[in-house]
Formats: structure tokens, C-alpha cells, sequence
């Protein structure tokens, strides 16, 4: 089978290696005796052949002959196992599911004899499961067909016995609620619409099926099934008999249905099956004919749609006489109204299945009406887009318009009448609740389009080009569900290639193709403004998105619709200016919210995009917008559950009217503030609004602090300063944010309060404040700020990067995890912000700031965050250690950074997805420059990179200090290639050994009783022990050194994790020797508090001694006091000191002795405390 790379590709035949496994599975059927392993693998993998071919099935034609063959051969021979039949039968069902009944069942046997052999198996046990029955059916389907008096087959038995015995085995079958009962219908209907057997079983069988279903339950379940099935043959029947047999039964039929009252039933199958069946007793009261008065196009041949559209091959026609003498000649029973009421009804039914079959029926029941009844089915049709109807009426009467349209029934009289019909069909959209409904209904009138495209000549459509144009095009455009911008799409090619004549066809379908309207953002920011160019369509899409998407109920559509006209300012300046920008300002006064959230948003992005055309606002349209804010106020728009959404919408005007630059009076420049200090500092605004009222601040006052109104904005700085320490969390946030955002005419002033205020913000000063990230996130950005736009001096400065340098220590967390990891990516990207702003005043600023120990602590602070365990924290530190490494600025071992940290002219990391716009780039220098990115980056490389500064002594601390916590992390991929990293350096690298030991100790003396770093170095230590041989002076020393930091972490320690994570790298250091101390350690642990430790101190210790069989003298009955004693054993401590002190003195070392101080004094527990949780685990050692 080929790869599953190529699925997708067209197969052309089936490759020569399924052939053979195919037949090779076919035979071992002969082999199975049960569902083993092997069958079991053995179907699986013939199932997936089968299945493969599901979208191209002719290529297996050559072989189904010989297939199908030897599966019967299997199914009806006697030496096989009844699980070998099963599987037989299944494998013919998927190749009549893969390949289609109505082929398959030609390449089954058709002799007389083969009767009496399905039948029996039918009978038997060996039709068991349902695809048995359904194979075995099929082939009867086609044995009753055959040229043979059935009568023959009954021998001495009474006349008529083998009909009314496959009768019966079929009828008993139709109630099922499998496959096999379809192909039960199919024998039944075959059978008794047999010529020589309808007189005699027709009427009877008609009249059971019927009575079945009146006399059905109305149980949900198995009554359903029964009327189902009945229904399911009455159709079969109605569809293969030919019309003189069925007409003396259909009235009756007809009647009976109705009574079933099925349109009521919530089962879909059910009204589906009654619109079928009452389509087909419709047409058996037609005599079949081809209506002569239907619309006949000249030719279908797609050239020619573009030669002379006045010649009679290519024209259209109607045969205008016809009519008249049909309808002379040609009555009409009256129960065809019966049946196109109720094919009326299914085109408002709330099942799409249901709706698509009325539809059909539709367009069937005209094709053999007289011109005139046609024209009233037409006009019925029309009534069903009533703007009081449902979506679904809407949706069935375009597929109905489609199929009359599609075979020519839908004359071009009616177009003048269709064509508005389809308009606002191609832009149905209605919300119910929290649901939309209408992209059914849209997408069915891509399909009408499509239809008419290819049945209608260009002269009949060309009146009607512009608005079909227009309208594909709003759709494709903007239509909020990608089926229908596609399904448009498709319907305007169509229209291209078929009538030749929409303007700039050709031009835009290689535009808006198939992937490039996949993406909804695309749509609206590029390929409008593309499509906007061409003058037919300017002037829709510019009315369409403001008089419909900007008030459209999804805000995404309406925040899109904005951008897309600022866009398009571009193309008609004057016109939105003069016309779209009044109605806007308009709609925020007397719209619903969804309009005036949306005008709000698309007046913003206007005046934006006519930045450098304000001169056409007229005064009364700048008049308006300085009064918004007022209106807004005046209908209550902030208040209610829109009300946030609402103010952040405000502050995106106000950002974009700073922007753009629009005159304001200082009334209005007043109220802005206002607004702007509420929404900056309201406890009760969510991020959004804060956010937004952050950027909204930004440029506002970069745009309208002046001198003139200086009094507006000199008290801001106080105003923020006094929130900064506010009880609420968000007030802290947003007064922090307004800081880091305010210009230096604000700030400079303020320089020396504003770092002395800011700088206690960035620090965790009390426990209530470690959880309080977000707070100190803002200060350090308000911070940055204060340094990049006030002209500080470098005592200042050096103040300012000594509060940035502390924030790289912030490991606080709480409930959601390490939330410090915020305060060290922001610190790290305003320390870069910082070092460009000092870099670019010379050389002078940056040596009296970046001293020699600001450079030192900024290096280790960046290279140690570089190497944990974070991601995004690793690539914010390699970004900006980057940058300084790659900078004039000198640095400590600077040549050995650099290889380190090579430089890349390339993207970071967070331009990766703009390749996404570069089409083709494989043979580039930016793909690249991409690939190389995203491997600079990957931990694999990084640590391997990183390792060489293990040479600079005054960078390993910090390195170290960061490795540790990724090798002894709990992501599995960073610990494998931190820990893989590191091991080969170490191997690679003995001479270096001596120094990594050292930094280990000075880390461990460093970071006394800090969990976060002891805990993961400890599994460093024993990896670094386990697989490296170090040399016995280095290992003696570091040994005792470890042992005397780890005296120190063990005393008084609660921790069950770091004493378990203890166990490893000690035991590991009896491979040395002069270990005594190292002895005396794990004497101590083996009587430990916790039952886990002593535990695990027993069992590491025996493994050590097997490991390190020199380690201790008396190795044997060590071993043996080990493996005997039971150290987690809560009730017998002083049983387990005497084991332990034996061992000390098998061992040589001194017994360690309890302190008086220390012994543990008896408690009598209560019931409370024994049935605590927190005690069980407590006393457990958990």
C-alpha cells in the first residue's frame, strides 16, 4: 500500500505488494479456526487496504472479479470455521462498500442453482452477522431478476412455495436496524415487480408494508425501526416498478402515508423516507416525458461561452408554443398537489437531509408539469423567503431554485424575481443566542449561483452580472465562515468560465483562489483592499462592511471590518470621508450596542487611515468625534454587561485619534484624560480595558501634552505614584503600566522619586506580596521607562540596572507555578532596552555606567537564566545576551562569550511566523537564517554551547547555578539533553573536572536551604557521580566537601524529597577512598525520623555495597543486617539503633549517640489526630 504521504495523490492502479497480501490474507481464511492475534492483525491489515482505496475504487475492477470468487468459494464451502465465513462476508461487504453495490453485485454468480444456495444460507447459521445477511441479500437482488419462471423452483411443493419462502426471509429482515435490511428492501421491491409476479404479489405485499407501519409503536426506538424499513422497501418498490403497475396503488399509498402523520415524528430518516416516497408516488402519477417548454442552452461546451453570444448554437431557447398544447393534451391528477404540499413542507423541515430531498423532488415533480403549473410551483417556491420564514425555509427553497435552474426548469422570466432572492441569500446571517444560523443558507446559494452559471446563456445573466458579482464577492470576501468564502469562490469561477462576462474575472479568481480565502484576517486586510481596486466592486465592499460587518454580532467581524476600512482609505479617500465617516458617527447615537461597539472601532481605523488626508473632515465631522465620548456616556454604553468591552473600544479611539492626529479642543482633551485615569486605575477593570487605556495613554500624550495644557497633565505623576501601593491588585498594575508609558516632558521632574518609589515595587517585600507577579512586572517596565526617556545621571542608572540585575532572582510562586519567571523575562527584556538606549549615547555614558561589575553580574544573571528549565525564559536570555555580546561594549572573556554565544544575523525567535508570508523560501537566505534560529535555540545545542564558558571562572558559578535546575527538572526532553550535554563535556573533558566539583560545593554553599536549586543538584551530583570516573584525589575532596554541605541541608529538614534526593549522590561517594565521614552520614539516615528515608538510606547502602564491594570491611554481614532488617518498621526504632550501631562497628566508624536534648518524648494521639490526612502522611514519611 503506498505511503501515507500519497494518500492524498491520485491512484492510478493497485500497487503489486497489495495484490499479493490481499490474496495471501484471502487464503489463510481457509486456516482460521478462531479470532487469534494472527487473524486479528491479518484483518486489520486488509481493512486498511480496502479502506485506501475508498476515493478512487475503479483501479481495483481487474482484480474484484478474482477476489470475490474466491471469498465465495469460502463462505459457501463446509470445511471452513464459522469465523472464517464471518470474515469472509465482512471482507465482500468492504468491497461492496469501497467499490459500490450496484458494481459489485454484476461480478456475483447469477445461475438458477445459485437460488436455492443463498436461501439456505440465509436460513442457516452461517449468516449470523449482519454483513452476511446484506452480502447474501445483495446477490439474491440479483438471482430474482433472472429470466426464469421462480414457480420452477417449487418442485412437488405447493405452487408459488419459493416466492413466498424468499418473501418471507426478506420481509422478516426489512424491521432491521443494520445494512442488511436495505438489501432485504431491494430484494422485496425487485421480486414482486417482477412482470410475471406483480399481479399476484404486488397489491399484497404494498398492503402488508403499509399495515406494518400503522400498526407500528410509537416507541422511539424499535417503533422507528419497523416504520423504517417498511418505508425503505415501499420506496425500493416505488422506484423499480414500472409506473402502470404502481399507479392503481398510489392514491391508496398516498392516503395511508399521510395518515401516518410522519411529519410530526422527531426521527430524520423517517420524514426523509416520507418525502422520498411521496416524490415517487408523484411521478407515477406523471407520465414520464421531458418537458418541452424547458430552457435548452445551445451548448455546454465552456469556449464557447466567449464566441459571439447572438448565434443559435450558443443561445438559450424556450419553446414558446409548447406550452399551450401540452396543456390541452396533458391532465393533471389532483393528488399532485397532495405531494407537492408535502414536498413544500419538507423544504422548511429542520434536517438539512430532509430539506436536500424535498429539493430534489421538487425539481423532478416540475420536469413532467405543464408550463403553467411549473410557473406556480416557482411562485410557491418564492414565498418561501418570506422574511418571516425560518433559516431553514430559506435553505431548502434555494436548493429547490438550484435543481429547477440546474435542468433548465426555472425559465429566464423568473430571474428578475431570483436573482434579489439570491442577493440577500448570499448574506443570510441571523444570531440566536449564542448560536449563528445561516451559513447552510448562504452556502446554498453559492450552489444556485454555480447552477444558474451553468445553465443560463450570457445574455439572459448579463443584466443581472453586476449584482451576482458584487454579492459572490462579499461573500468570498467576508463571510465569517470559511465553507461559504469558499463555496463563493467556487461559484464565482464558475461564473467566470461559464458566462465570460464579470468584471476583472480573471484578475480576481487568481486572487481569492481556494487557500487564499481559507484565512479570515487575510480576507479582510489584504484581499479586500486588492479586490477594492477595481472600480465595480469599490464602493459594495466599502458600503458592505460599514452598513453590515461593523455592526455584525461576532466582535472579531467587527474589529475586522474596521481595520479593512482604514485599508481601504487608500482606495476611495473622498468617499468614506464625505459619506461612511457621517454614517458612523451617526450609527453611535441611534444604533444597538453591536453597531456602535463596531462604528466606534471602524471611525478609529478611518481616521487612521486618513492621517495624511484630514483635511477632508469636514468641522462638523471633527466636531462629532471630540463630542463621542459624551454621546457614548448619554446612552449608557459603559454600563450593563457590554460595558467593559465598550471602554476598551473607547480607548482604541482615543489611541488611534492621537495617532491620526485629529484636532481636539481642551474640553475634550479633558474628558479623554478623565476617561483614560479611570480606566487605568478602576480595580474593577478587566486586562482588556487596562491594556487598552495603557497604549490609549501612550499616544495620547506623546500627542497632545503641550505647554498650552500643561495644567492637564503635571499632576499625573503624583496621581499614579499615590496608586502604585493601592490594596487592589489591578489599581498597583495599571498605575505602574500608566508610568512606563508617559513621556519625559511627565517624567523628568520626577526622576529621583519615581526610582526610589518604583524600585521597592520590584521586590517581593512581605509573603501577601510574592503571589502580586503582575505588580511587579509593571514596576520593572515603569522603571525602564524612567531611564530610557529622562536624562538620568549614572548614578541613577547604575541604580536603575542593579533593581533590573535583582529581578533576575525573583523564583516566586504560588498556586500557578513559578509566576516569578514574568518579573525575570520583563526584567531581561528592559535590561536589553536598556543596554541599546546606553549603547546609543557613546562611549562616555556606557563606561560610567556598564562598570566592570555591572557588565560581571549582568553576563552571569543573562547565561544563567540562558540554561534553565523555561523555554521562553531561555530564548528572552539568549536574546538579549545576544545583543550584548555582540556589541561594542567589552566584556569579561569576551572572545570566549562570543563562542558561547555566536552571533546570528538572522529573525528572533518571535518573527518566526512572518515567514509564513514569504511563500516560497526554501532557496532564501531568510528560511535560512530561520532554520539556523530555531536551532540556536534548540536545548540540544544550547547546552552544549553554553559549556565552554566552564574555562571562564568568572562566569561557571552562574552557568552551573542554571544547569543544575534543568538537569534535575522534570521535563523529560530538557533533561536528557541538558544531563546528555553535560556528561559528554565531562567525558571529553577530564582536566576540567576539578573545576565543575567546585562549582557544585560553592553552589551548595551559596544556596543553603534554597530547595529550588539544592534539590535538582543533588541528582546532579549523583549523575555526575554514576557516570563519571573521576580521579581519587578530586573525588576524596570533593567527597568530604559534599558531605559537610550536605550535614548542613539534612540538619533540620522536613523535606522527605531533598532527603530522598540525598540518598544517591552520598552512597555514591564511598567509591573513594578515606570515607568515613561519608559513613557516619548514612549511619545517621539509616535511624532517621521518616520511614521512607530509612528506607531508601537501607537500600541505596546495600546497592552501593554491591556496586563498591571495597567500600566498607565486613561487606558480607553488613549486607546481611541490611537485607534482614525491616527499616521502615514505625514502632521498633530502638531495635533498629542497635542494628545500626552493629553495623557501625562492622563497618569501623563510631555509632552516633541520641542528644538528651533530642530524645523524642512520648505522645498519647487522639482520634482527631490519627484520622487527619495531613498526620497519615506526616508519620508515613510523605
Amino acid at each position: 500500500m503506498p505511503s501515507a504521504d500519497t494518500q492524498s495523490a491520485t491512484v492510478s492502479h493497485v500497487a503489486d505488494e497489495d495484490i499479493k497480501d490481499i490474496g495471501r490474507y484471502i487464503s489463510n481464511l481457509w486456516n482460521v479456526k478462531e479470532f487469534d492475534i494472527n487473524t486479528e492483525r491479518d484483518d486489520q491489515k486488509l481493512t486498511e487496504i480496502i479502506n485506501f482505496y475508498q476515493e478512487q475504487p475503479h483501479v481495483l475492477d481487474p482484480h474484484l472479479q478474482t477476489w470475490i470468487d474466491k471469498l465465495l468459494e469460502i463462505v459457501l464451502s463446509e470445511l471452513v470455521s464459522q469465523m472464517a465465513a464471518n470474515l469472509g462476508f465482512k471482507y465482500l461487504y468492504l468491497l461492496t462498500k469501497v467499490r459500490g453495490e450496484k458494481y459489485i453485485v454484476r461480478l456475483f454468480p447469477h445461475e438458477v442453482a445459485d437460488i436455492e444456495t443463498v436461501l439456505k444460507l440465509l436460513e442457516s447459521d452461517k449468516s449470523d452477522v449482519w454483513q452476511a445477511k446484506y452480502v447474501l441479500f445483495l446477490w439474491l437482488s440479483i438471482l430474482v431478476l433472472i429470466p426464469f419462471d421462480l414457480k420452477r423452483l417449487d418442485g412437488e411443493r405447493e405452487e408459488g412455495w419459493s416466492i413466498r419462502r424468499m418473501l418471507s426471509i426478506a420481509t422478516s429482515r426489512i424491521e432491521g436496524s443494520d445494512k442488511s435490511s436495505e438489501a432485504a428492501a431491494l430484494v422485496v421491491a425487485k421480486l414482486v415487480t417482477r412482470p410475471d409476479l406483480h399481479n399476484e404479489h404486488l397489491q399484497n405485499t404494498i398492503s402488508f408494508l403499509i399495515s406494518s407501519c400503522s400498526e407500528a409503536q410509537d416507541d422511539v426506538v424499535f417503533g422507528s425501526k419497523q416504520k423504517l424499513g417498511m418505508l425503505t422497501c415501499l420506496c425500493r418498490i416505488y422506484k423499480l416498478g414500472r409506473r402502470d403497475y404502481l399507479l392503481p396503488h398510489s392514491r391508496h399509498v398516498l392516503e395511508e402515508i399521510g395518515k401516518l402523520q410522519l411529519r410530526e415524528n422527531q426521527n430524520t430518516l423517517l420524514r426523509k423516507f416520507e418525502i422520498k416516497l411521496a416524490q415517487r408516488i408523484g411521478l407515477s402519477f406523471l407520465a414520464p416525458r421531458v418537458a418541452k417548454w424547458r430552457y435548452k442552452r445551445g451548448t455546454r461546451v465552456l469556449a464557447d461561452s466567449f464566441n459571439n453570444k447572438n448565434s443559435p448554437q450558443n443561445g438559450g431557447n424556450v419553446n414558446e408554443g409548447a406550452g399551450e398544447k401540452e396543456d390541452e393534451e396533458y391532465e393533471i391528477p389532483d393528488e399532485i398537489e397532495d405531494v407537492l404540499e408535502i414536498l413544500f413542507r419538507g423544504l422548511r423541515d429542520p434536517e438539512t437531509i430532509v430539506r436536500w430531498s424535498a429539493a430534489k423532488g421538487v425539481g423532478r415533480i416540475t420536469s413532467r408539469l405543464p408550463r403553467y403549473l411549473a410557473t406556480d410551483v416557482v411562485n410557491q417556491l418564492l414565498e418561501c423567503f418570506s422574511p418571516l420564514e425560518t433559516s431553514s425555509s430559506w435553505h431548502g427553497g434555494c436548493l429547490a431554485l438550484a435543481e429547477l435552474g440546474r435542468h433548465g426548469f426555472l425559465l429566464p422570466e423568473h430571474l428578475p424575481e431570483v436573482v434579489p432572492i439570491l442577493v440577500k441569500a448570499l448574506q443570510y446571517d441571523e444570531k440566536r443566542g449564542n448560536l449563528a444560523i445561516g451559513a447552510n443558507v448562504r452556502d446554498a446559494a453559492c450552489y444556485m449561483s454555480w447552477s444558474f452559471a451553468r445553465t443560463y446563456d450570457p445574455e439572459q445573466i448579463k443584466p443581472f452580472v453586476n449584482d451576482i458579482a458584487s454579492a459572490l464577492i462579499l461573500t468570498t470576501l467576508f463571510d465569517w465562515h470559511v465553507g461559504c468564502r469558499r463555496a463563493a469562490s467556487a461559484a464565482f469561477q464558475e461564473n467566470v468560465g461559464r458566462q465570460g462576462s464579470f468584471p476583472f474575472g480573471i484578475d480576481i479568481l487568481t486572487t481569492c483562489d481556494y487557500y487564499a480565502v481559507a484565512l479570515q484576517a487575510n480576507t479582510y486586510h489584504k484581499l479586500s483592499v486588492k479586490i477594492a481596486s477595481y472600480e465595480p466592486y469599490s464602493k459594495p465592499i466599502i458600503n458592505h462592511l460599514a452598513r453590515v460587518k461593523v455592526g455584525h454580532w461576532n466582535p472579531t467581524i467587527r474589529r475586522d471590518a474596521g481595520v479593512a476600512l482604514g485599508l481601504l482609505c487608500a482606495v476611495l479617500p473622498e468617499y468614506i470621508s464625505s459619506e461612511i465617516l457621517p454614517y458612523l458617527l451617526e450609527t453611535m447615537q441611534t444604533g444597538d450596542f453591536n453597531a456602535r461597539h463596531g462604528a466606534l472601532h471602524a471611525t478609529s481605523d478611518i481616521c487612521v487611515g486618513l492621517k495624511d488626508r484630514l483635511h477632508l473632515l469636514s468641522e462638523e465631522t471633527v466636531e462629532k468625534i471630540n463630542g463621542v465620548l459624551g454621546v457614548l456616556e448619554s446612552r449608557s454604553s459603559f454600563r450593563g454587561s457590554g460595558g467593559d468591552e465598550m471602554r476598551s473600544a473607547v480607548c482604541y479611539f482615543i489611541e488611534k485619534m492621537s495617532t491620526a492626529g485629529v484636532r481636539l479642543n481642551d474640553a475634550t482633551i479633558g474628558v479623554w484624560q478623565e476617561f483614560i485615569n479611570v480606566c487605568i486605575v478602576n480595580p474593577e477593570q478587566y486586562l482588556g480595558v487596562q491594556n487598552s487605556s495603557v497604549e490609549a495613554l501612550r499616544a495620547f500624550s506623546r500627542h497632545y501634552y503641550t505647554p498650552s495644557n500643561a495644567g492637564l497633565w503635571t499632576h499625573l505623576v503624583e496621581y499614579y505614584t499615590s496608586q502604585i501601593r493601592h490594596e487592589f491588585t489591578a489599581t498597583r498594575v495599571g498605575s505602574a503600566l500608566a508610568l512606563s508609558v508617559l513621556p519625559s516632558c511627565v517624567l523628568a521632574p520626577h526622576t529621583m522619586s519615581l526610582v526610589k518609589t518604583l524600585a521597592p515595587c520590584t521586590r517581593v517585600l512581605s509573603k501577601s506580596e510574592t503571589s502580586l507577579a503582575e505588580c511587579r512586572v509593571s514596576a520593572v517596565k515603569a522603571i525602564t521607562n524612567v531611564q530610557l526617556v529622562c536624562e538620568c545621571n549614572c548614578e541613577t542608572r547604575v541604580q536603575i540596572y542593579r533593581v533590573l540585575l535583582d529581578c533576575l532572582e525573583d523564583y516566586s510562586t504560588d498556586s500557578r507555578g513559578d509566576i516569578g519567571s514574568y518579573v525575570r523575562e520583563a526584567a531581561m527584556a528592559c535590561l536589553k532596552r536598556c543596554n541599546q538606549y546606553i549603547m546609543s549615547k557613546g562611549h562616555p555614558t556606557i563606561n560610567l555606567t556598564l562598570t566592570r561589575e555591572i557588565k560581571l553580574d549582568l553576563v552571569r544573571g543573562l547565561l544563567q537564566q540562558s540554561v534553565e528549565k523555561i523555554d521562553r525564559t531561555r530564548q528572552n536570555a539568549l536574546d538579549a545576551l545576544h545583543h550584548l555580546v555582540h556589541s561594542e561594549v567589552e566584556l569579561v572573556n569576551h572572545e570566549l562569550l562570543k563562542v558561547a554565544v555566536p552571533h546570528l544575523q538572522c529573525l528572533t525567535i518571535e518573527d518566526a511566523p512572518l515567514i509564513m508570508d514569504l511563500g516560497d523560501i526554501t532557496s532564501t537566505d531568510t528560511y535560512k537564517n530561520f532554520v539556523l534560529n530555531v536551532d540556536y535555540f534548540d536545548p540540544n545545542t544550547l547546552f552544549t554551547r553554553s559549556l565552554t564558558l566552564v574555562d571562564a571562572p568568572e562566569y561557571i558559578h552562574s552557568l552551573m547555578r542554571g544547569l543544575v535546575v534543568s538537569i534535575g527538572g522534570l521535563t523529560e526532553s530538557l533533561v536528557k539533553a541538558s544531563s546528555a550535554a553535560y556528561i559528554d563535556y565531562l567525558t571529553e573533558h577530564e582536566d576540567r573536572h576539578q573545576q565543575i566539583c567546585d562549582a557544585l560545593v560553592g553552589i551548595m554553599t551559596s544556596d543553603v536551604k534554597n530547595d529550588r536549586v539544592i534539590v535538582p543538584l543533588l541528582k546532579t551530583v549523583e549523575l555526575t557521580l554514576t557516570n563519571i570516573m573521576l580521579e581519587d584525589e578530586v573525588g576524596r575532596g570533593f567527597a568530604a566537601r559534599f558531605v559537610e554541605r550536605v550535614k548542613v541541608e539534612v540538619k533540620g529538614c522536613g523535606s522527605v524529597v531533598k532527603l530522598l534526593a540525598v540518598l544517591g549522590p552520598l552512597v555514591n561517594c564511598l567509591q573513594f577512598s578515606e570515607n568515613k565521614s561519608v559513613i557516619s552520614q548514612i549511619m545517621l539516615l539509616l535511624c532517621h525520623r521518616y520511614p521512607r528515608v530509612r528506607k531508601g538510606m537501607a537500600d541505596a547502602f546495600y546497592t552501593a555495597l554491591i556496586t563498591f564491594d571495597d567500600a566498607v570491611s565486613n561487606v558480607e554481614e553488613v549486607s546481611g543486617i541490611l537485607e534482614e532488617t525491616v527499616w521502615d518498621d514505625p514502632n521498633d526504632m530502638d531495635g533498629l539503633r542497635s542494628k545500626r550501631n552493629k553495623i557501625c562497628e562492622l563497618v569501623g566508624v563510631k555509632a552516633p549517640k541520641l542528644l538528651a536534648g533530642n530524645k523524642p518524648k512520648p505522645v498519647t494521639a487522639t482520634n482527631e489526630q490519627f484520622d487527619s490526612y495531613s498526620d497519615l502522611v506526616g508519620r508515613a514519611g510523605y
